[in-house]
C-alpha cells in the first residue's frame, strides 16, 4: 500500500499513534494520568478524579522528513542526476492534529468520550517522486541498447518527472464507562470506532530516452519513450523482427504518462479494557486495546483505474486489509514529594495484524516501547515535565521499501503546565524523535538508506467544571 506510513507524524507503533494530547508531549509517560487525557491513557483511572466534568482540548503541529538515499548504477544515466546516488525526500507539515477527551465522574462511576488521530495525521509530498519508481525507468537506456544491438540501436540517457502526495488520516472515537470496585481498584470498558480516509495523488510523466539508430533515423535526441517504442513497433518488421512488435507496444503503454488519483476509506469497531490502582503515593494501570480490524476500499479516478501501472498498485474497487495491532500498556508511578515519576511499557501485537507490513514480509516480531516521565510541581500554578520513549521494532530491512518503512527510534519531550484558575489549566509541550538509519542492500552495489526526522509541538487546555 503506497505511502502506508509516511504521514505518521506522531508517537507510537507501526500503525498506532499513542500521542493524544499536549500533556503527552511534555511528559510522554501518561499511563497513570489523572488529568483529562486519562480518558485515552488511563480510562479506569478516571474514577479517581474529582467529581464533576473534565474536558481536555489539544491541537498539535508536526513536521517530518522521510528520506531515502538510493544508490542504483542506472541513476547515473538520468538527466539532472549526479552519479549513481540520489536522495528522495518526503516532507510533512501538519498544522492541525486535534484531540479531545471528556469525562463525567460521580462517586464510584464515570462515563467518558474522546476523539483523536489514531494513525496518519497529515500530508506528505515527494516533489521528486520515489526511488523505487525511478529505478523501473532508469534501466531503459541499458535495456534498449542490449535489445537493439543486432540492428544498431542504443541509448545512454533517460529523463522523467515525478510528483506524489499522500494524505492519511484515521480518526479514533471512543466512549465508555469506569467503576471503582474498591477504594483503590477500578475497571473500565470502552468501545472504539476507527474511521480511515486516505488519498493519494501524483504523476509520472515526460518519460524520455535518447535513442540512436541509423535504420530508424534516430540521432540521439531526447524523445518521449512511449513515442520511441511505438516507432520501434512500426519499424521492427522492416528489419525482420516483427515478432517483437507486440512487446514494444507493451512498453509504449508502460512509458506513457501515468496519473495517480486514488482514495481509500474504511471503518472498524473494537473494544478497550483497563484496570487502575490508586493508593497513597502510588498509581498503576494496565490497558488492552483490541486489534482494529480495518479494511479499506479502493476507489480510483477513471484515469487511474484505466492505467495498468497505477491500477496494479491500487486495484480499483478492491478491499485491502489495514489492521491496527492490539496494544497492551502497563504503567506505574509514584509521587516523591513534589515530583511524580512514571515508568511505562507498551507491547504491540504486530504479528497478529494483517496490514501492509505483514503482507510484504517486513514483520519479524512484535514492537516494544519503554517510557519514563517526570512531572515537578514547582508551585500551585506551575508544573514542568520531561519524558523519554524508546521504540524498538522487530522488522526485516530486506523487505523495506521507500513506500513502506519504519525504523526504531527514541523520543524526548518536555514542557510545562500553568494553572490559570481552579477551573482551567494550560499545557504546552514539544517532542522530537530521533530515528535509526537502516540500510537495505539491493545487491550488486545497489542499496537504499532510510532515515527520518520528526518534531511536534502542542498546546492544550484542561477544564474542570
Amino acid at each position: 500500500m503506497l505511502f502506508a506510513t509516511v504521514v505518521s507524524a506522531t508517537a507510537g507503533g507501526l500503525m498506532t499513534n499513542t500521542n493524544q494530547s499536549a500533556s503527552f508531549l511534555r511528559s510522554i509517560a501518561r499511563g497513570t494520568s489523572l488529568d483529562p487525557d486519562a480518558v485515552y491513557n488511563n480510562p479506569a483511572g478516571v474514577v479517581f478524579m474529582a467529581d464533576g466534568w473534565h474536558l481536555g482540548l489539544t491541537n498539535q503541529m508536526a513536521w517530518q522528513t522521510r528520506q531515502t538515499e538510493s544508490t542504483f548504477a542506472a541513476f547515473a544515466q538520468g538527466e539532472g542526476n549526479h552519479g549513481a546516488t540520489k536522495t528522495f525526500q518526503g516532507k510533512v507539515f501538519s498544522p492541525i492534529i486535534p484531540s479531545f477527551q471528556l469525562a463525567w465522574k460521580k462517586n464510584r462511576w464515570a462515563v467518558m468520550a474522546g476523539m483523536g488521530v489514531n494513525g496518519g495525521g497529515g500530508r506528505v509530498k515527494y516533489d521528486d517522486g520515489l526511488a523505487s519508481f525511478e529505478r523501473q525507468y532508469a534501466v531503459l537506456p541499458t535495456a534498449v541498447s542490449a535489445l537493439g544491438q543486432p540492428f544498431g540501436l542504443s541509448a545512454d540517457k533517460y529523463g522523467m518527472n515525478m510528483h506524489f502526495v499522500g494524505t492519511l488520516m484515521t480518526l479514533q472515537f471512543q466512549v465508555g464507562a469506569a467503576y471503582r470496585i474498591t477504594d483503590w481498584l477500578s475497571a473500565s470498558v470502552l468501545l472504539r470506532v476507527g474511521v480511515t480516509s486516505n488519498k493519494y495523488e501524483g504523476y509520472m510523466k515526460d518519460i524520455r530516452i535518447n535513442p540512436t539508430c541509423a535504420a530508424f533515423n534516430l540521432t540521439g535526441q531526447m524523445i518521449p519513450a512511449a513515442q520511441f517504442f511505438q516507432l520501434v513497433a512500426d519499424r521492427l518488421p522492416t528489419v525482420g523482427m516483427g515478432d517483437l512488435a507486440p512487446e514494444a507496444l507493451k512498453y509504449a503503454a508502460l512509458t506513457a504518462d501515468h496519473s495517480l488519483d486514488v482514495k481509500q476509506t474504511g471503518t472498524s469497531l473494537s473494544p478497550v479494557i483497563a484496570l487502575a490502582v490508586h493508593k497513597g503515593k502510588w498509581d498503576a494501570a494496565v490497558k488492552y486495546e483490541f486489534k482494529m480490524p480495518t479494511e479499506v476500499k479502493v476507489k480510483s479516478s477513471a484515469a487511474s483505474a484505466a492505467d495498468p501501472v497505477i491500477n496494479g498498485i491500487f486495484p480499483d474497487g478492491t478491499k485491502m486489509k489495514s489492521e491496527t495491532p492490539a496494544l497492551l500498556t502497563v504503567a506505574a508511578s509514584r509521587w516523591c514529594g513534589p515530583v511524580k515519576i512514571t515508568a511505562e511499557w507498551h507491547h504491540y501485537f504486530d504479528k497478529d495484524a494483517d496490514n501492509s507490513f505483514k503482507q510484504n514480509g517486513t514483520v519479524k516480531g512484535n514492537t516494544n516501547e519503554y517510557l519514563i516521565g517526570a512531572e515537578w510541581q514547582l508551585s500551585k500554578r506551575w508544573l514542568v515535565s520531561a519524558g523519554y520513549q524508546q521504540t524498538v521494532y522487530d522488522l526485516d530491512a530486506a523487505h523495506y521499501s521507500d513506500m513502506n518503512f519504519v525504523t526504531s527510534s527514541f523520543s524526548l519531550g518536555f514542557g510545562a503546565a500553568y494553572q490559570v484558575s481552579r477551573a482551567l489549566r494550560l499545557n504546552l509541550g514539544t517532542m522530537s524523535t530521533f530515528y535509526d538509519k537502516v540500510t537495505n542492500d539491493l545487491g550488486n552495489g545497489n542499496k537504499d538508506v532510510y532515515s527520518r526526522k520528526n518534531s511536534v509541538v502542542g498546546i492544550g487546555l484542561d477544564f474542570k467544571f
